[in-house]
């Protein structure tokens, strides 16, 4: 950082400046003869973070990179506010923004432990530290090469795209004052080698009467934090988390793989005998019986999810990331009755995956392939918190069409939990519309959750519906 300082006539250079302030300026420079100039801080709403659902499938992520953009002056440096000192802050040096001041400031190190700690305040998952042996036996290192696991974490990256500050040294290590900070982030998927989430971000802080300890001046930093917690406040960056892990991708060069086998990739269409809907009653409540009787429990080691079936000879859909890389499962059916899964065709960026049982005896759901409107009334089943539950009925209203990771998503109130994930979305003459990935939440704020188009599943899996009968309601 360096610090251009007022010529004084009557007294030393640097009295006014605390000795702290005085040792971080000289080990960044000083450069006599300039007025210094307060920043303006732009106005930055605090938002309010979403809170990560307990038992989401949310993937560990970590901040990988941290890039500084310099907008160089006239006179090689950017001004970006004034270092001031002294009991009433009152002597006035300019702070420069350059690879320097950067490093005193917005430490490299600091910023990902911040990151850390501010994802798993809100529920985030982050990767856990591996396990280093105490000794490294000869060929050790080459076998654990082989055996070391794909990392499916995701990797975050961020580039400090403007800073703004004033602050004034107290004491020894004491610091007031304020600051503004603008990021953009992205979001790398590594076993995709795909950015998934790309977003910006800001924050301002100011502590003008409390004094914040530390050797540098922690204020920057403490803005870099709200700009991370108004990321959190994003829904796509949530559900950019929520990518599940594409195994496909991963094992593309394992050919022998048995995940790689049960997750390839959908070839040619496949034809699944949906029944058309009944032409009777369009109220809801009167089909609901019928509806819930397709409704499954997709009961895994990993925990439990829902499904629905929508073919009468076994075929049923769910999400990928409820079934993680199984290549079989269990369903247990409403009645109590359970049959072995085996798992199909599954899309892993789309979150979705085709499953088939023997028949089942039970109608499969009747689907709706056209756009829902915005404001329609929607119906949610699932088995949240488990098998308990199963079946259980939610209300709400489509809130919106969003996309996120190039993928659409519908957007409602409905109330899910987890163990949601899978079951299908209704409009009010019971067709589906959609399927449930996500939910996420915050306090103060109404349910965010999201739903996969089931157009958009069946084409992604290249499936082909015999004897459909589409309606509007």
């Amino acid at each position: 950082m360096m610090i251009k300082t007022l010529r004084q006539s009557r007294r030393p250079r640097v009295a006014l400046l605390p000795p702290m302030a005085v040792l971080l300026a000289c080990a960044l420079g000083l450069a006599p003869e300039a007025q210094g100039s307060e920043a303006l801080m732009p106005a930055v709403e605090n938002k309010t973070p979403l809170q990560m659902p307990a038992q989401a499938a949310a993937r560990p992520a970590y901040l990988a990179r941290a890039q500084r953009r310099f907008d160089q002056g006239s006179q090689g440096s950017q001004v970006i506010g004034e270092l001031q000192g002294g009991v009433f802050c009152t002597r006035k040096n300019e702070i420069v923004w350059n690879q320097n001041s950067a490093e005193v400031m917005l430490p490299a190190n600091a910023l990902f432990q911040r990151f850390r700690s501010e994802l798993q305040q809100h529920g985030y998952p982050v990767p856990s530290a591996p396990a280093e042996p105490l000794f490294r036996e000869q060929g050790a290192e080459a076998a654990g090469e082989r055996a070391r696991p794909p990392d499916f974490n995701l990797q975050v990256g961020v580039i400090i795209d403007q800073l703004q500050t004033n602050l004034c040294g107290k004491g020894s290590d004491g610091w007031t004052g304020e600051a503004y900070v603008r990021l953009e982030w992205q979001v790398f998927a590594p076993e995709q080698r795909k950015v998934i989430y790309r977003g910006t971000s800001e924050g301002v802080f100011r502590s003008r009467e409390r004094s914040l300890q530390g050797n540098a001046p922690p204020i920057p930093l403490e803005a870099f934090g709200v700009a991370v917690r108004n990321l959190l406040a994003d829904p796509r960056f949530a559900l950019a988390l929520q990518s599940p892990y594409d195994s496909v991708a991963a094992a593309s060069g394992i050919a022998d793989s048995a995940v790689a086998r049960s997750a390839a990739p959908p070839g040619r269409p496949l034809s699944i005998d949906n029944q058309a809907a009944e032409r009777g009653s369009s109220e809801i409540a009167k089909r609901m019986p019928e509806l819930r009787s397709a409704v499954v429990t997709v009961l895994t080691e990993r925990g439990s999810g829902t499904g629905f079936y929508i073919g009468s000879s076994g075929w049923l859909l769910t999400n990928q990331h409820v079934i993680g890389q199984a290549g079989v499962v269990r369903v247990r059916l409403p009645t109590g009755r359970e049959l072995q899964a085996e798992v199909v065709r599954v899309d892993a960026a789309r979150d979705i995956a085709l499953l088939k049982t023997e028949a089942p005896g039970v109608r499969p759901m009747p689907l709706r392939m056209g756009e829902p409107g915005i404001g329609e009334d929607v119906y949610a089943l699932g088995s949240p918190l488990g098998d308990a539950f199963n079946t259980t009925l939610t209300r709400g209203i489509l809130s919106g069409v969003r996309k996120v990771r190039d993928l659409d998503f519908l957007q409602s109130d409905v109330a899910i939990l987890p163990g949601s994930s899978g079951g299908p979305l209704l409009d009010k003459s019971g067709q589906v519309i959609g399927i449930t990935v996500a939910g996420l939440g915050a306090k103060g704020l109404a349910g965010m959750n999201f739903f996969i188009p089931v157009g958009s599943a069946l084409e992604r899996l290249q499936l082909k519906l015999q004897n459909l009968e589409s309606h509007k309601p």
